[in-house]
């Protein structure tokens, strides 16, 4: 599993998020013996989703409370809710935790592109190159991302997407499983691109589209609770 190799000494990683995508992160930190995960955070559940000896807490206000010594933080919210999990990494960050970044050992990332912090790269994924990728993005597992795309952030492309080469996607844009993207062509913020679809124009932003070849059937609408942070 190739990680954030810059870390030492270990770093006590706190996971925002109970459910499977927590699950898997939690997998993959303990087959890598990166570090250890102390803490486990949702709100939405009572107990976490899967065994674990991390300390589970489901309200902020023990979170804050319970912080002294974490290093490093993962949020572990993926499907559509690319912003959430942007805004969650950054208000962490103020707390000054590190987010870290996690690429499965069976992922292949080109060495000339640029992975931004907090990005989850899955097995058989592939990010080709000279391809920049931001902050808080998930590539999901056999999903290709060819040479020089620019991919912004929260972006969550999902398993068995391909992403054709010099493609433009925006922020907080869901890759819906097993589409495709042509060449050239800009995804505009927070689009939804559904399953199966063959994108082969330009996608405004805030559209979903879905089908072969793509159309727009909806608007996309962003909502997030400020002040439970």
């Amino acid at each position: 599993m190739n990680l954030d190799k810059s870390i030492s000494p270990k770093p006590v990683i706190l996971l925002w998020g109970g459910k499977s995508q927590s699950k898997i992160i939690n997998e993959m930190i303990l087959e890598s013996k990166l570090g250890n995960v102390a803490l486990i955070f949702d709100k939405t559940i009572e107990v976490p989703e899967f065994e674990t000896s991390a300390r589970f807490i489901n309200r902020i206000e023990v979170l804050r409370n319970n912080l002294g010594g974490v290093s490093h933080f993962v949020v572990c919210i993926g499907g559509e809710h690319g912003y959430v999990r942007h805004k969650i990494s950054n208000f962490l960050e103020s707390l000054n935790l590190n987010c870290l970044s996690i690429f499965h050992e069976k992922s292949f990332v080109e060495p000339t592109s640029i992975i931004g912090s907090g990005c989850q790269i899955m097995p058989g994924a592939i990010v080709h190159k000279f391809t920049r990728i931001g902050s808080n993005t998930i590539i999901n597992t056999n999903a290709t991302v060819d040479h020089d795309c620019d991919i912004g952030n929260g972006v969550h492309v999902m398993g068995g997407a391909a992403i054709a080469g010099m493609v433009r996607i925006s922020d907080f844009v869901t890759i819906g499983t097993n589409s495709t993207i042509l060449p050239r062509l800009n995804i505009g913020e927070g689009a939804i691109i559904g399953a199966g679809a063959v994108v082969t124009r330009n996608v405004p932003p805030y559209k979903v589209v879905v089908g072969v070849p793509a159309r727009e059937v909806k608007d996309v609408t962003f909502s997030f609770e400020e002040n439970f942070l």
